[in-house]
């Protein structure tokens, strides 16, 4: 029976590394290859993947960030708030000269339909965060009720514009209140600045996950 019971957690362990795999992937890339990584990461991230990006540089440094965006050959990544780019082991423009770049992402992009929602942002948003999910991010037409300031309808704009693939676009903004339309912006941004406003919204969710798990009529499921 212990020998029986040893080969069943064998096993248990086996199928929970191989759950793992199949639901984590890495792709290295290096020399010449690098610049294929840009293409790759760009790719995925317009699909909505949370895309992370491992850096091992020239001089032996290890960095790690998470993609922002890709242009032609260089890619940039923010690493604890801060907006690096990356270029190939003769970049010259760039911030960090890359040996080899691993570019990692997990699951699938579930693309699910928000129909109208009503009520204060901390209600509204949090009601479009699953109980598990690698990112969350949020296209749609807000409606905003209340004295919301440009500032911090700007705040918004900046964290959405430069710190994360996704914008803000102001359609609308007086005393009474604002319009503003979100292209993939994190779920988090738009609780944190739009929490205590209500607002009126609808639009599309993309939530990055191993599984689907919100109770939204799905529209698209997005493989890697």
């Amino acid at each position: 029976m212990e020998i029986r019971g040893r080969h069943v957690a064998v096993i248990l362990i086996g199928l929970a590394i191989i759950g793992f795999i199949l639901n984590s992937q890495v792709q290295h890339y290096q020399g010449g290859e690098i610049y294929e990584s840009a293409n790759h990461a760009y790719g995925l991230l317009v699909k909505g993947f949370n895309v992370t990006v491992v850096v091992e540089t020239v001089d032996g440094k290890t960095i790690k960030g998470n993609l922002l965006s890709v242009r032609g050959s260089t890619i940039s990544i923010v690493v604890n708030g801060t907006t690096y780019t990356v270029g190939g082991p003769e970049a010259t423009k760039e911030d960090i000269k890359a040996k080899l770049i691993r570019v990692i992402y997990h699951g699938k992009v579930y693309l699910y339909e928000v129909t109208p929602l009503e009520g204060t942002g901390s209600e509204v948003f949090s009601k479009l965060l699953p109980p598990q999910y690698y990112s969350v991010r949020y296209s749609g037409r807000i409606y905003i009720d209340g004295n919301i300031t440009p500032i911090e309808i700007g705040k918004l704009k900046y964290l959405a514009d430069y710190k994360t693939y996704g914008s803000i676009t102001i359609n609308h903004l007086s005393s009474n209140g604002a319009i503003i339309t979100a292209n993939m912006v994190p779920v988090q941004y738009l609780a944190k600045y739009l929490g205590n406003y209500t607002v009126y919204t609808y639009g599309l969710l993309y939530v990055n996950s191993d599984e689907r798990n919100l109770p939204l009529r799905l529209v698209e499921v997005r493989s890697p």
